[in-house]
Order: structure tokens, then C-alpha cells, then sequence
């Protein structure tokens, strides 16, 4: 029988704490559980250069981990340097904060081949190799190099940026031709599996049959497969008794209030300022002065890179300062924390509030706006306000869909769901519900590898 061999960057190592209730761990525990299997990545520890990076494995009922450190040099220049400071601001449209050192790319090639060798080293002829997001574009080039013909499957996680901005990347040619090296290449939405066909269209002699790429003798599928959530998991969550909001927030909102929640990482594509200046034009405007509380949820993350270091400063500034201008005496605008809130807790959290706002300005899915919905209680549901560029929103369509980048529509959509009725509230989130529980992160993981199974021999041995 085959076996299930998943390559991600992280590994939700069983001794970590309890099972996740959404995300990429729950997918890939059930499938790995279910016909044993094997879950490849990084530890999350740095190793001094002089030292070699081993891999340390252990088996968890039929999962074998396997985990290895990173070096100080891999992790500056594989992790901090060509993933997160060049290839995450590229693939988010933001090639104004895009930094491209050939050292970077250089070491992150070589931490490629380094898992790829690994993988090489324990697969079996007829496991299958599933790879997750942008950390490891050029693994399956390393892995044919070695005369591994299984079947190889990449799923990214974040969004595919337009042609405009591959070209803005002296090494787009060498990425994107690592790539065809996979079998089926998904990505989050059919808006980016379209412009992923445009690109390889575009920047290679290929041609198109129903989603699949022909590249030579290559046959690679580019698909749509939109992840999901465990709802299941998060309602049980929601409906715990665990949250204690001063554990979190000094001062605390007050519940009798009605909360406006979002909870993201500090990330420029977040759209967190955007937010803030949305929520201080409509209390300048009174209507809504003292009527509710928003709840900002705001983890730092990468501070080893300036862009993040900045941006941390700048929201918790911005913050503060409108907080100082337009508190009262028993009230402020907007609670602020950067602790990250466990799992269950924020869950709960979102049960309590009355609105929930996913304001990314370009996001790949965003499962915050799953979990919010899934978090409700059914008779008396909060309200999404949701991005149209969040990968989510293609889906979601019942929700409160907003441009972020436009104030006026931040606003009304704001006043519209802290106003809205009970009855229109009850059917908005019945019908995402609906897509919600038919979407879910099983469908997701079934469907990948439905499809990565059918590969035929002749393409995933034409090398």
C-alpha cells in the first residue's frame, strides 16, 4: 500500500499541544493517520553554521516525523531572505518591498535539494509526495534529478501573482521551471489558477488541454481547490467556557458592548491600517461613538525582517493614537492585543463578537473568514465583513464583500452590520454555513489527491 509523504516548511509535531481545530494540520494528520505516512519539515530550531543539520525522526501512531534545524545562514537567506523577503512581497503584489539577492535564491536551491534528498532517501516507488507552499517551489526538480518518478502533488497557500509581477524577478524563469517538475499544482481560487495558465502560457512554449499544461513531455494539472476548515471541530470550540478576555486585553472590553473582531498576523497584507482609518472616519462621523468596541487581534510575525519590525511599530502607534484622540472615560475605540490568543479562546472570541472583519488586501484564502461563520451561534449569528481580494470572498458571497482600499465602502459596510436585523443576519449565515460544511477541509484534501493519483505513468515519468 502507498504511502503519504507531506514536505511543509512546518510540522505539527504530536507532543506540541492539542490537535488544531482548522488549517493545513488537521488535513494532513487525518490522511497520514488514515494510510500511514510520513510528514517531512523544518523543527523550527537554527544550528550554528559549523554544525551539520541532521534529521531527527519519531513515529506517533502511523505517522513518521521527521524534522531537521536550519542553519543561522539557511534560515537569514532560505527562510527570512528568498521565501519571506522576496518570494511572499512578489506573490502578495508588492514587489515595492520585493528584495532579490542571488546568495538568497542560492542557499534556498540548496535547502530544496537538501529535503529533496531526504525525500529521495525513504520513498517508496509508489508513495505519493505531497509538497506545501512557496518554501519549496524547486523540491520536485531535485527529487526527478534524483530518479524518483512517483507521483508529486504542490499546494500553495498564498496567492499567484499576475505575469507583471514575475517579471519583476530576475530568477522567475528558474522558479517556475523547477515547477513543472510537479504533477499537479494547486492553488487557492479558479482567479489564480487562471493567471498561474497565463503566466506559463506567456513565459514558455506551452499550450493548454483542460487545465493541463504540456510542457515538452511534461503534463502538469493546474487546479483550483479552495481549502477549507474543520467546522465541526471550531463550532465545539466556540461553544466552550474557557475565554477570559483580561487575560488578553488591558483595559478589557466590556461584552455588553458589541465587538467588532479581527485577528490576523502584522502583515502588510492584512490590511490592518486600512482598517483603522475606516473605524476613526465613522466615529468622527458619531453615529456609531460609543456603540461598539473593536477587538484587534495583531501577533507579530518574521520580526527579524525590517519591513515587519516596522509595520508592528506603525500599527500599535496608530492604535494608541486614535484611542488617545476618541476614548471616553469607560471607552476606547479600538483593544489591542499582540499575544497570541490559543486556538478554543479565539474561537470563542468570535462567538461572542457581533461583527467579524477579514480587511486583507491580498490573501491567498484566509481561513479566518471560515472560522468566523463556523464560530456562530445559529440563532444569533455576527456578521462577516469580508475582502474582495481575499482568496475566501470567491466563495463567500453572502458575506459583506468590501474593497479595502476604499474608505466609504469600509464604512457603510460597518454601519450595515452592527444595524443589521436578526432575520438578515439568520440568512446570511445560513447559505455560508451551507458552503462552509459542503467545502470543508476533508473535500479539500480528498480532492488533491484524487487527483494526484490519477496521474498517468507516461506523464509523471516524462522527465
Amino acid at each position: 500500500m502507498s504511502r503519504l509523504i507531506v514536505l511543509s516548511n512546518r510540522v505539527s509535531l504530536p507532543h506540541k499541544g492539542q490537535k488544531s481545530a482548522g488549517g493545513l494540520a488537521v488535513a494532513l494528520e487525518d490522511a497520514l493517520q488514515a494510510q500511514g505516512g510520513i510528514w517531512l519539515g523544518w523543527n523550527g530550531e537554527q544550528i550554528q553554521n559549523g554544525e551539520r543539520p541532521e534529521f531527527i525522526e519519531q513515529q506517533h501512531l502511523q505517522v513518521h516525523y521527521i524534522t531537521t534545524p536550519l542553519t543561522v545562514t539557511e534560515y537569514q537567506d532560505f527562510y527570512s531572505g528568498f521565501a519571506n523577503n522576496t518570494l511572499w512581497p512578489m506573490l502578495h503584489n508588492r514587489s515595492d518591498l520585493m528584495r532579490e539577492d542571488p546568495e538568497q535564491f542560492a542557499v534556498y536551491q540548496q535547502v530544496n535539494q537538501r529535503f529533496a534528498e531526504k525525500i529521495a532517501q525513504i520513498a517508496q516507488p509508489d508513495d505519493i509526495i505531497w509538497v506545501h507552499d512557496y518554501h519549496f517551489f524547486s523540491v520536485a526538480t531535485y527529487c526527478r534529478q534524483l530518479g524518483l518518478n512517483n507521483r508529486i502533488g504542490f499546494f500553495l497557500h498564498i496567492p499567484w501573482s499576475p505575469l507583471q509581477y514575475w517579471q519583476q524577478l530576475s530568477v522567475a524563469k528558474n522558479v517556475l521551471q523547477d515547477m513543472l517538475a510537479f504533477d499537479v499544482l494547486g492553488v487557492q481560487t479558479q482567479a489564480d489558477q487562471q493567471t498561474c495558465i497565463e503566466v506559463y502560457t506567456s513565459l514558455f512554449e506551452s499550450s493548454v488541454q483542460k487545465n493541463t499544461i504540456l510542457h515538452h513531455k511534461r503534463q502538469v494539472l493546474i487546479q483550483a481547490y479552495p481549502i477549507g476548515i474543520d467546522a465541526k471541530l471550531i463550532q465545539k470550540a466556540a461553544q466552550g467556557n474557557t475565554l477570559q478576555l483580561a487575560d488578553y486585553f488591558d483595559p478589557c472590553p466590556e461584552l455588553n458592548q458589541p465587538l467588532v473582531v479581527a485577528a490576523e498576523r502584522t502583515d502588510y497584507s492584512k490590511g490592518i491600517p486600512e482598517r483603522v482609518d475606516a473605524i476613526e472616519a465613522l466615529l468622527h462621523e458619531k453615529a456609531l461613538y460609543g456603540r461598539f468596541a473593536g477587538v484587534q487581534v495583531a501577533c507579530p510575525c518574521r520580526m527579524e525582517v525590517a519591513t515587519y519590525q516596522k509595520l508592528y511599530q506603525q500599527i500599535n502607534q496608530r492604535i494608541n493614537s486614535l484611542n488617545q484622540a476618541l476614548k471616553s472615560e469607560d471607552w476606547q475605540p479600538i483593544y489591542l492585543t499582540n499575544d497570541m490568543i490559543p486556538h478554543h479562546d479565539l474561537m470563542q472570541l468570535y462567538r461572542k463578537s457581533a461583527v467579524g472583519w477579514v480587511n486583507s488586501l491580498k490573501d491567498g484564502m484566509n481561513l479566518v473568514a471560515k472560522e468566523y461563520i463556523a464560530a456562530q451561534d445559529p440563532h444569533n449569528p455576527g456578521v462577516l465583513i469580508l475582502s474582495r481580494y481575499a482568496g475566501a470572498a470567491e466563495q463567500m458571497q453572502e458575506a459583506l464583500i468590501v474593497d479595502p482600499h476604499d474608505i466609504n465602502d469600509l464604512k457603510k459596510a460597518l454601519y450595515q452590520a452592527l444595524t443589521m436585523s436578526l432575520s438578515e443576519r439568520i440568512q446570511r449565515y445560513k447559505a455560508l454555513m451551507h458552503g462552509i460544511m459542503q467545502h470543508d477541509i476533508h473535500a479539500w484534501r480528498e480532492q488533491f489527491l484524487t487527483d494526484l493519483k490519477a496521474v498517468s505513468e507516461v506523464s509523471k515519468s516524462a522527465v
